[in-house]
């Protein structure tokens, strides 16, 4: 299913706010999840945006963008993750802001166990996503990573990458 064009514009403005916050405060970031997936061609609707960044490099902008946040940041661990994250909404587009700092796990379905979600910013490609710039988790990394997790969501977005 094809997204709305209403979709495309609120994840549009929300990820050129969070982006822009980000330059602005020199604050290192990483999209994953369904937008990642979305910038090398899935075309599921996006249930929220992810993005890593380093919770203990980014104070000025936590506290800036606080007015948005509608939980947390908390240690989540349970089901799929272990990871110290804050959900934002920014007109009405879920945001999800998970620490790179706080070695954030995720459980790996062919493996039976939680392992490191390791986030290098260095190694981060810069592809256009709705309309700009930003940096998104390598593909390979990506697919591994949908892989592992293998929930219905991650089946459908590796699908969609690879059948265009």
């Amino acid at each position: 299913m094809r997204v709305s064009e209403q979709e495309e514009s609120r994840a549009s403005q929300a990820l050129r706010w969070i982006v822009d916050a980000l330059d602005r405060h020199n604050v290192p970031y990483q999209i994953v999840g369904g937008a990642a997936a979305r910038a090398y061609g899935a075309y599921r609707e996006l249930v929220d945006i992810d993005i890593y960044i380093p919770f203990d490099e980014a104070v000025s902008l936590l506290e800036e963008i606080q007015p948005y946040v509608s939980w947390g940041p908390q240690h989540h661990s349970g089901g799929e993750w272990d990871l110290t994250f804050l959900k934002l909404n920014y007109g009405g587009q879920k945001l999800e802001l998970g620490d790179s700092s706080s070695e954030p796990r995720f459980f790996d379905q062919k493996n039976q166990r939680l392992v490191e979600q390791r986030i290098g910013y260095e190694r981060s490609t810069t592809v256009e996503l709705f309309g700009f710039e930003v940096k998104v988790i390598p593909k390979e990394e990506l697919v591994e990573y949908k892989a592992a997790l293998g929930r219905e969501v991650d089946r459908v977005d590796l699908e969609e990458i690879f059948d265009g």
